[in-house]
């Protein structure tokens, strides 16, 4: 009771006495305040460091995900890209090697034409008779060209056969490989003659050789120039057997084209002289 008439009555002095007490908290705070604030701090950090640290981690991990996406998807592009490239690489490297190819093949024909005196007429293998693979070739030339029946027909690598029917815009070829087939041969280093024969495989029989004739493995034949239709000097191939009995007349021998008939592309028609 008596402290609360104190108060009434000096209401002022408590006033007073309260300001004072707010003064000096306030400049304790101003020279302290620094200190008070670093502990504050120092209590925050140690309680929110794993927090911190959790968050920095996930929003690291976000980061560097984010990043390798996109890295990833530029690497994507640019293997998408390498790919094509090397795509189209092949496809040119492809289309000139065959150009290459073709030129060379091209080439050894123009030289082949040049050799000879004779005309000949370019010619592309468009086809062979059906059940036939190996005895008769289709060509894109005709009479319009000026190809006849029994004219020869050859590569820059040898004899290939002859003309045996022929349309306006197309010929059938009869290869030395058919048993048909009978080309007056010559053994080129001998200079012994005798008759190539077809044998319905990859391979000739040359006949009528005389029994001491000089023939050797390797040697080559060529054509003899013998009848009408062949031309004298064509290659035909090598000798790569030989049969030979003492109570023959003759020996034969087997001979390896020089031509590859599986793979005919451009023949040369030899343009008779009129």
């Amino acid at each position: 009771m008596k402290l609360k008439k104190f108060l009434s009555q000096n209401n002022t002095l408590v006033i007073f006495i309260i300001l004072i007490i707010i003064t000096i908290f306030i400049m304790t705070i101003d020279y302290h305040g620094k200190m008070y604030f670093q502990w504050v701090e120092s209590i925050g950090l140690k309680l929110f460091s794993p927090i911190n640290r959790g968050i920095s981690l996930v929003v690291d991990n976000t980061k560097n995900y984010l990043k390798a996406m996109a890295e990833f998807k530029v690497v994507k592009e640019e293997n998408k890209e390498l790919k094509e490239k090397i795509e189209i690489a092949y496809r040119e490297n492809a289309i000139l090697k065959e150009k290459l190819i073709t030129y060379d093949r091209l080439t050894k024909l123009l030289e082949l034409k040049e050799s000879f005196s004779y005309e000949m007429i370019s010619s592309l293998v468009i086809g062979r008779e059906p059940g036939n693979w190996f005895n008769s070739i289709i060509i894109d030339k005709g009479t319009v060209d000026g190809v006849k029946k029994d004219m020869a027909v050859v590569t820059y690598r040898g004899l290939v056969g002859k003309v045996v029917s022929v349309d306006s815009n197309t010929a059938k070829v009869l290869l030395i490989l058919d048993q048909r087939s009978a080309v007056g041969g010559m053994i080129q280093r001998s200079r012994d003659i005798g008759v190539v024969k077809g044998s319905e495989s990859n391979y000739c029989y040359m006949e009528y050789l005389s029994h001491d004739a000089d023939i050797r493995i390797n040697d080559i034949v060529i054509t003899s120039g013998l009848g009408s239709v062949f031309p004298k000097g064509i290659v035909i191939g090598k000798i790569a057997g030989i049969k030979k009995e003492s109570h023959d007349l003759f020996q034969i021998v087997i001979i390896r084209p020089e031509v590859d008939f599986t793979k005919l592309e451009e023949v040369f028609v030899v343009k008779k002289s009129e």
